[in-house]
């Protein structure tokens, strides 16, 4: 009997684990795989945005657009553009960058989309400013990024 129950509760926790994971299609040429690389990034580097990614994104998907977006309440969509980069370290930025703009969806009001913007830019900046390696053109972009953004507030 008491194996019977340490199965039972096993598959209860595996199942729940599971239901708590971001849901990711299975496309592209192992975009799967580099999205779940970066999820992991995530959470190596930071426990604190992988947790707030994990609370406001439960699905990823993949768009034909010029930029990745959300779809509000809990849907990052990630643009081929940048799946296209091959570059997870540019993926978990896309990820913790449009987590925020969720998180802001749900729990800030937030009506300038510059200072939102430039909010999800600088969380973007202090994630690569994490990892040991950051190539420079995503560097140098979250930098202008930033830069823009505060231009954009001071006018």
């Amino acid at each position: 009997m008491h194996i019977k129950n340490t199965i039972i509760w096993f598959f209860f926790l595996v199942s729940s684990s599971v239901f708590g994971q971001i849901k990711i299609p299975d496309a592209g040429d192992g975009w799967k795989a580099k999205v779940d690389s970066a999820v992991q990034l995530i959470k190596e580097t930071d426990t604190t945005v992988y947790k707030m990614l994990i609370e406001n994104c439960k699905e990823v998907e993949f768009i034909l657009a010029p930029y990745s977006t959300t779809q509000p309440p809990h849907i990052i969509a990630i643009s081929v553009n940048d799946m296209k980069l091959n570059s997870v370290n540019n993926i978990a930025a896309v990820l913790v960058h449009e987590a925020y703009h969720l998180f802001i969806f749900s729990n800030l009001d937030i009506e300038n989309v510059n200072a939102e913007e430039f909010v999800c830019y600088l969380l973007e900046y202090n994630f690569l400013c994490k990892l040991t390696y950051v190539e420079d053109w995503l560097f140098k972009n979250t930098m202008n990024q930033l830069f823009l953004y505060e231009s954009l507030l001071n006018k």
